[in-house]
């Protein structure tokens, strides 16, 4: 049915999402110890803890002030939409330019927009796109969406990231899991 076809789109688009932001997850102190200069490791190690706390500070405020809103505007998943494209050019910007603190913690802010919509969004979008007898079934499968892609970032990622010379290589993965994920939640109709 046209409701299923949605829900594969969903469950796709939302893989893609999560297997750029477990690479950050898992990763992330190999960027800051290689591509921040001049931090000894006790500043490398609260670097790290100050950048996640700064995306889950924006996530976690984020939807209750502004997400919410904008949704019941403009429809969920457009709203999703521009927060994971959002997500993507702050992780492209890391990748880029995250070497600069002043650039890898305004970045992480932009993150922050695609996180705080990440831990929001997707759940409310899916339920309004399943039928409601099978929420069970559902909820499985949509949550196979999130462990599946961690397992592949927690795994086949760490490869790709220990044979490569530039850690940045770290962000230029989340930055295109997260376009693809854009891209393909584009296709998702919004409820509007």
């Amino acid at each position: 049915s046209a409701n299923n076809n949605e829900f594969q789109k969903i469950l796709l688009a939302h893989s893609f999402s999560w297997w750029g932001v477990q690479t950050m997850n898992v990763y992330m102190f190999f960027y800051v110890s290689t591509k921040i200069a001049g931090l000894d490791e006790s500043a490398m190690q609260s670097v790290n803890s100050w950048a996640f706390l700064v995306r889950d500070l924006v996530g976690a405020i984020l939807p209750v002030l502004v997400l919410n809103v904008i949704a019941k505007r403009r429809g969920m998943t457009l709203t999703h939409t521009v927060s994971i494209l959002l997500m993507a050019i702050g992780y492209g910007l890391i990748w880029a330019f995250g070497s600069q603190i002043i650039v890898f913690f305004a970045a992480l802010c932009i993150v922050g927009i695609g996180w705080a919509s990440l831990v929001s969004l997707p759940f409310a979008i899916m339920s309004e796109k399943v039928d409601q007898s099978k929420m069970g079934l559902y909820m499985g499968i949509f949550n196979l969406s999130v462990v599946l892609p961690q397992l592949v970032a927690s795994f086949k990622m760490g490869e790709v990231v220990n044979a490569a010379a530039d850690k940045s290589i770290i962000f230029a993965i989340c930055a295109v899991c997260l376009l693809v994920s854009g891209v393909l939640w584009a296709f998702v109709k919004n409820d509007k």
